[in-house]
């Protein structure tokens, strides 16, 4: 039983905006995570690998910014046609927001592309929590000894949904994160998302891992999913837990075999720009690098995307996948591997003018010695 006291201020705030920057007043916290998020800075205003990629795309002198519908799908007017791309305050500070995810009514699956198919409904989300699974909590107010004692249940800003299996299954994520075609039928990249009976992970399992602290201030909660994991900062070292890296030598100590299993169900390294490498070290010194990504290119040599029509190499990690590799050794040799990888490969980062170093920079996720 708790009392909730509502200012008029705050109220008029989120009546007349569905920003956000509304949902920091009940959730600080995940609001905080989300702020730094690539979420929250995915537009070409905030992200410069993605600037420097449509800085050179063809689509850009012709005024046509189709990446919009996930890249910036809170620009409602530029997505209508009403407007065209432009520094304003939603492509600056919340491309992204927390209601277009949280009002993924469903996906369509699509040839080229799946869409994210949105609720019409005002103060209506959906979200994810086992113990509450298929209930539809709403506001509603209470009161008892002749209106002295008043209770609540719900959110006195919005309904919730726990109903939808899309935000169990991390099919809520695969509007945007599944696959891309372009016109000529060539898949730039693919997640390769593999269901299995053994794995119940699903995107928000390794994306969005269980973190201490509440999720909301008018209750206190153990633990809230994280909001800001992502491939950038600090944040990307949570994934590297399911990646398993190892090395065992033979009993006349004269070879090392290396594996590495992905235990996620989707395969690493597949976006065109990524690439993952294992460095293998014998007394300190690398003596062999292998190399994991996915190629793609035009007439035989590497290309940009929009350019693409097949596949040149490919060497990622499928979902599950193990991969062995062998290094002959000397008596007494000490052997060190280190897993990580580009965000941008480096050849691709100099074509496209990033001269950033924190997104050229390698980062590691695992090493290991024996």
């Amino acid at each position: 039983m708790f009392k909730i006291l509502l200012t008029l201020t705050t109220l008029i705030g989120f009546l007349i905006s569905a920003s956000s920057h509304t949902c920091k007043a009940c959730h600080p916290t995940i609001y905080k995570e989300y702020r730094s998020s690539i979420h929250a800075n995915s537009s070409i205003y905030n992200d410069k690998i993605f600037n420097a990629v449509w800085s050179k795309h063809p689509l850009k002198k012709e005024g046509k910014f189709k990446c919009a519908k996930c890249h910036t799908p809170n620009d409602k007017a530029l997505i209508a046609g009403k407007s065209k791309l432009q520094p304003n305050n939603i492509q600056k500070s919340e491309p992204i927001s927390c209601q277009n995810c949280h009002q993924i009514k469903d996906i369509h699956k699509g040839k080229f592309t799946n869409e994210n198919i949105y609720l019409k409904k005002d103060k209506y989300f959906y979200s994810a929590n086992p113990d509450k699974k298929g209930q539809k909590v709403v506001f509603k107010k209470t009161s008892s000894l002749f209106g002295l004692l008043e209770s609540t249940t719900g959110s006195p800003y919005h309904d919730i949904d726990y109903s939808n299996e899309n935000y169990y299954n991390g099919n809520s994520c695969l509007g945007c994160h599944s696959h891309k075609k372009i016109k000529n039928g060539f898949e730039v990249c693919s997640l390769e998302v593999k269901k299995s009976k053994h794995s119940k992970k699903t995107c928000t399992t390794c994306h969005m891992p269980k973190t201490l602290g509440s999720f909301v201030n008018l209750k206190n909660s153990k633990t809230h999913s994280n909001h800001a994991i992502t491939l950038r900062g600090d944040a990307y070292k949570e994934l590297a837990k399911y990646i398993d890296l190892n090395i065992s030598k033979n009993n006349n100590n004269n070879s090392a075999i290396i594996t590495v299993k992905n235990q996620a169900n989707h395969a690493l390294f597949v976006h065109p720009l990524r690439l993952g490498q294992l460095r293998i070290s014998i007394n300190g010194k690398v003596v062999k690098t292998i190399n994991f990504h996915r190629v793609i290119g035009k007439d035989g040599k590497p290309s940009m995307p929009w350019l693409a029509n097949s596949v040149l190499k490919d060497t990622t990690i499928k979902a599950f996948e193990r991969k062995t590799f062998k290094i002959a050794l000397k008596q007494g040799e000490k052997v060190d591997v280190t897993l990580g990888y580009y965000l941008v490969n480096p050849k691709a980062a100099k074509k496209l003018g990033i001269k950033d170093k924190t997104l050229r920079e390698f980062r590691v996720l695992k090493s290991i010695e024996e």
